[in-house]
């Protein structure tokens, strides 16, 4: 069994290759700030993030510019007008976006997968209200942070296996 398990609606596919993704679904961008970096996030304020693996969840339910495929791929464009919080995070230098897991559904379903990212262990709230404007079921922040994590495997694992036990989710897209 390798690291994705035997799960049979999973993929594994490159970074910028999208077609295989649905037009609708629910994301998690596992991301890796090699240096400390200080940033103003929008209205939120200035932050400093720590070096290590942070996790961001978001759904993309739209059609057109704001489809899943679309939503994934301005995610990682580092040279963009800054709109979402997540925006002034990614287009830093020093953060690279390690793996995305992508999940179809025509479900508002991201803060089931952020509120179960949250209860694994180390996981910690950096920014309060990062991503969350819109959250109607308290998350908190849609990015967490991961201080003692060495690699993205656990994340990937977890959120595979997760993913495709959930009721609503059609099939989950692991995204290297």
């Amino acid at each position: 069994m390798g690291l994705w398990g035997d799960v049979t609606n999973t993929m594994k596919t490159e970074l910028n290759n999208f077609f295989e993704l649905s037009t609708t679904g629910i994301y998690t961008i596992l991301l890796y700030v090699s240096e400390e970096v200080t940033l103003t996030i929008a209205k939120l304020g200035t932050y400093t993030f720590s070096g290590g693996y942070y996790t961001y969840t978001g759904s993309a339910l739209g059609k057109g510019a704001t489809n899943l495929k679309h939503r994934l791929a301005r995610h990682q464009r580092k040279d963009k007008k800054k709109f979402w919080h997540i925006d002034y995070l990614v287009a830093d230098q020093n953060v690279s976006v390690e793996a995305i897991i992508a999940a179809e559904t025509i479900k508002k379903m991201e803060c089931t997968i952020n509120s179960y990212l949250k209860n694994l262990k180390g996981a910690k709230v950096p920014i309060i209200g990062f991503g969350a404007s819109d959250c109607r079921k308290n998350c908190k922040s849609h990015l967490l942070y991961f201080p003692e994590l060495k690699t993205v495997d656990y994340l990937i694992q977890k959120l595979v296996g997760h993913s495709q036990s959930s009721t609503g989710i059609f099939s989950v897209v692991v995204i290297l």
